[in-house]
Formats: structure tokens, C-alpha cells, sequence
């Protein structure tokens, strides 16, 4: 590719702080405001996504450019958009203190940098693939497709300025008491035992077998209901992989691919507002091509490509396009 369609890392931090953090922020923010503490989460959920967006999926496409770390990433935004050093806290510093507790030393959106970096470095944009081996699930992710597996339904947050997201649902383990482990290792041993019964399959078993299954499906079904109101009795998995997670380094996502079963007459259900159906072959050819493209080589000025508004979809981009694939094949 040549050089001169690759957006730069400056022009490329700019583009997604301007299409993520801008909407979040007041227009009369100035750097000596004081941000509330739920302003401040949403920019630094935001701001979370530029670091994603730049240090992993635009690398990952331009492995030429440089990796920017935790105090580079700070600088450049601060530079690019004076109004966030109003939630930088180590950067305002007067002194040349060494950060030594990022904890205490650090605001919201300077530990949500600092942990991007991190996740970034952990997945590296070198590898085609990340290795995953030994990562726990820090959540589950359902892509919810209609009867007719034409539509997928798809959230969009008010504060992410149209950025769509899957049904997600964080897994917390901390709330099971030790009374409860014996029976997760029972359902455990019983589908174990329920894989090994099964010699004929379709396709080979991906599942491992550590996994509570049943407990993330519960999740997965759940995640689905609040949002929704469609019960588990209407809605059939289609498939199930583990992916790696955007949020948290080290961490996979239990991803399923679900199918809500009422026949097409019935095709009317309780959808929130900030969820749309969407046509499955669009959200796949939106997943596909740079996230930023030139918009004039005279000028040398950039815009967001449509990746950028699934960027959450990343990374199950590959398996919603096989299994799209052999779905259309099969049809």
C-alpha cells in the first residue's frame, strides 16, 4: 500500500477524537473546568475506544506505524484537544514526580489510557491473531439475528455518537461462594461427560471444557432479555466461540451468534430505542476495508471509514463472515 494512502498517526488520533470524544464533551469545556465524575466516565469510555481504534485495529492495517504508549497517547490528545487536560490529572502535574501509583496519581481517563495501552500491547497488531491460551472470559457478547437471518439487531449509545455495540454482559466470578464451586465443577463434569456421548458430530467440538457453559449461556440469554424483553424459550444459539475482549487485558469475550425464533408475522418485539435492525450483510461489508480514508490528496485530508461505527464488532468480524458464508451457501 502506498505511503500516501496510509493516514498518519497525528491526522489518525485527530479523526477518532473527533468522531468518539467530541460528542461527549460540552462546546464551552475549557481545560480549567471540573468535570463531574459521570462526565468524566464517558470520556474516558470514549476515549478508551480512540486508543483501540489507533494503537490496535489502525496498526494492525499500517503495521508501519509507531506504537504510541501510555504518556505518548496522553500527550498527543492533550495537544490535539486541549479541553481533555480538564480530566488529565498526571499531565497537569507541577512537579516531575515519577508515577509511581498510577492509582492515587492517575484521573479516570489517564488509568482508561494507561490500560488500552496495555490491552493493545498484550494483543499486538503484528500477529493476525491473538493468543488467548489461558485468558479468562470477562464477558459474554450476543449477536442477535431475526427469524429469517436477514437482520441483526444492534444497540447504539447516545453518549458514542451512533457507534453500534453488541448485548453484552460482564462476567463477575467474585460473587460465587466457595459453597457454590462444587456444583460448577458437577456441571462441568456433566458436559464433559455429555461431549464424550457424543462421538458423531457435525463439526468439532470447540468448546473448552473448563468453561461453565450453562452459566455464560444464562448470561448471554439474560443480556438479550433486559434489553429486550424476549425470553429464552424464543431464542436459539446458533454457535458459540471465545474471543478477545476489548475491555480488560487478558480477557475473552464468550461470543454467541443467536437467533430469535418467532415466525416472521410475529417479527414485532419490544425494542429499545437505541436499538436498530440492521441488515447482517451490511454490518459484514461495513466490518471490512481502513478505518480512515483520504478524502483529498490535494488538501491531504482524512474521514472515517463505516468500520469505525462497528469497531465493537471487530473482533468477531471473521466468524460473523463464515458463518454468514456458509449460511448464504446453505440457503
Amino acid at each position: 500500500m502506498a505511503l500516501s494512502s496510509v493516514c498518519p498517526t497525528e491526522d489518525a488520533v485527530r479523526e477518532f477524537l473527533e468522531y468518539l470524544v467530541d460528542p461527549v464533551i460540552p462546546a464551552t469545556s475549557s481545560v480549567r473546568d471540573s468535570p463531574s465524575p459521570s462526565q468524566q466516565q464517558r470520556v474516558a469510555k470514549q476515549v478508551h475506544g480512540v486508543v483501540i481504534l489507533y494503537d490496535y485495529y489502525h496498526r494492525k492495517q499500517h503495521r508501519q506505524l509507531e506504537f504510541l504508549g501510555f504518556e505518548s497517547f496522553c500527550k498527543l490528545i492533550a495537544v490535539l484537544k486541549p479541553p481533555l487536560l480538564a480530566y488529565m490529572k498526571y499531565l497537569q502535574r507541577n512537579d516531575d514526580a515519577e508515577l509511581v501509583d498510577p492509582e492515587k496519581q492517575l484521573s479516570l481517563t489517564e488509568k482508561t489510557i494507561m490500560n488500552a495501552c496495555d490491552l493493545c500491547m498484550r494483543l499486538s497488531a503484528s500477529k493476525d491473531i491473538p493468543d488467548i491460551e489461558g485468558w479468562s472470559i470477562s464477558e459474554v457478547a450476543v449477536f442477535l439475528v431475526d427469524s429469517r437471518k436477514e437482520n441483526c439487531l444492534l444497540l447504539f449509545s447516545k453518549d458514542s455518537n451512533g457507534v453500534c455495540s453488541l448485548f453484552e454482559k460482564d462476567v463477575d466470578i467474585s460473587n460465587q461462594s466457595s459453597e457454590a464451586m462444587p456444583d460448577l465443577k458437577q456441571c462441568k463434569k456433566k458436559r464433559i461427560k455429555q461431549c464424550k456421548k457424543k462421538r458423531i458430530t457435525k463439526k468439532p467440538l470447540r468448546d473448552d471444557p473448563s468453561i461453565n457453559e450453562d452459566a455464560m449461556q444464562q448470561l448471554a440469554f439474560s443480556s438479550v432479555k433486559e434489553a429486550t424483553a424476549i425470553s429464552q424459550a424464543h431464542l436459539s444459539i446458533l454457535e458459540s466461540h471465545t474471543v478477545y475482549s476489548l475491555g480488560k487485558e487478558k480477557s475473552t469475550s464468550r461470543f454467541y451468534i443467536m437467533q430469535w425464533t418467532q415466525p416472521t408475522s410475529e417479527d414485532v418485539i419490544q425494542v429499545p430505542i437505541y436499538a436498530f435492525w440492521v441488515p447482517i450483510k451490511d454490518v459484514i461489508d461495513s466490518l471490512q476495508g481502513p478505518l480512515i480514508r483520504k478524502v483529498s490528496h490535494r488538501w491531504n485530508r482524512w474521514t472515517i471509514a463505516p468500520v469505525v461505527e462497528y469497531f465493537h464488532v471487530l473482533p468477531y468480524a471473521g466468524i460473523l463472515s463464515d458463518w454468514f458464508s456458509r449460511y448464504v451457501i446453505i440457503r
